[in-house]
């Protein structure tokens, strides 16, 4: 005699046959549970822990990736047995069969604790921070419990060279699915599988260090083309720590030339300000218009090891050269300077020595009389 579950079974598997082997939580759970047998209830979730698997501290306009491993330690917590359902089996399909599929259901239970399609987003806590996260989500597959990554999540950053040192926190957002729970169809061992969307935020903390840090703070110039002239360069140490036995140098290429391209500025502190002064040559045929010249400050950090500043452009403008009829304004000035002024002297005394010979002859003809 046919009962009146197979009935249902066979009714019911015809509606679902495109879908016999795998159920998600699309199919209705009520429908399964007319022709499938949930013989355990089983507790448990993933949970997911995340670090980094690198050097947690950055230097400011550092170009880096995250490397980010993630680890589900996720556990099952108990589970209870639906005596109802194991009686009616065992009834209707035997102790052998009945038995395989409890344990076949509960295998598939276990899987309760992995976290499925994970896709991670990485976050600033504060927008504000001074951290560019330049690819910001990553599809990481599946992870099952007590297992990490099989290689840590990348995420490329740059510190910006603003950055005040300090600790800055970021925001590890994992989205994924989780199995809430399975059944299987006796007499056939089909399987049906419900599952839940989940979520975990996680916070990584990454580091920018105290450094000595240098911009250009102030630049006197006046470079024409032709020209060979000083150029006054003001740095300043903005960073946290002092930089010792600091030189400042420069790098000149077409159409600038130096035999004087370093200065020694000594030790600098945290907000101290020093000028270093070069010779510069300008060619004849410079292009007017404005560049740059790059420097570096070579010094001795808290450790006493030589260290290199970023490049730091010195910007510098290029004039006209001097044109010729100035120079021959110029040089006729010079020339009246030089020129005028004996011919006046010459003039005056002429004018003198005329006065005194009428003097000398009004007093000749007033002695003859």
């Amino acid at each position: 005699m046919i009962s009146l579950k197979n009935v249902k079974v066979l009714t019911i598997a015809i509606m679902l046959l495109s879908c016999v082997s795998v159920a998600s939580a699309s199919v209705d759970e009520d429908v399964v549970d007319e022709i499938a047998s949930d013989y355990y209830d089983v507790y448990g979730s993933p949970h997911l822990v995340a670090n980094l698997a690198c050097d947690e501290v950055f230097e400011r306009g550092e170009e880096a990736t995250l490397y980010v491993n993630i680890l589900n330690d996720g556990k099952i917590t108990g589970f209870e047995a639906n005596e109802d359902d194991i009686d009616d089996d065992l009834e209707e399909y035997g102790e052998t069969l009945t038995r395989t599929y409890m344990a076949s259901e509960l295998s598939s239970d276990r899987a309760i604790t992995t976290a499925d399609s994970m896709t991670a987003t990485l976050s600033l806590v504060d927008p504000n921070a001074p951290i560019e996260i330049e690819q910001d989500t990553l599809l990481l597959g599946s992870l099952s419990s007590g297992k990490s990554l099989s290689s840590p999540a990348e995420f490329p950053i740059e510190i910006y060279d603003n950055a005040k040192a300090g600790t800055y926190d970021l925001k590890l957002y994992i989205s994924y699915r989780s199995q809430r729970d399975s059944a299987v169809t006796p007499p056939y061992g089909d399987t049906y599988y419900w599952y839940e969307g989940m979520n975990q935020t996680m916070t990584i903390q990454i580091v920018v260090e105290e450094e000595p840090y240098f911009r250009i703070s102030n630049v006197e110039s006046n470079l024409l083309a032709g020209d060979e002239k000083t150029i006054n360069v003001t740095y300043t140490n903005t960073g946290e720590q002092v930089a010792r036995e600091c030189i400042a140098r420069i790098s000149v290429v077409d159409p600038f030339t130096t035999t004087d391209d370093q200065a020694y500025l000594g030790d600098m502190y945290p907000g101290d300000s020093k000028t270093a002064i070069f010779d510069v040559n300008v060619a004849d045929d410079a292009t007017i218009k404005n560049y740059s010249i790059s420097s570096e400050i070579k010094y001795k950090d808290q450790h006493d090891e030589s260290q290199y500043s970023d490049n730091l452009k010195i910007p510098v403008e290029v004039g006209p050269a001097e044109s010729l009829n100035a120079s021959v304004a110029v040089g006729f000035v010079l020339l009246v300077g030089i020129v005028g002024t004996p011919v006046y002297l010459i003039s005056r005394k002429k004018k003198g020595n005329n006065y005194k010979k009428y003097l000398e002859n009004k007093e000749k003809n007033g002695n003859d009389k």
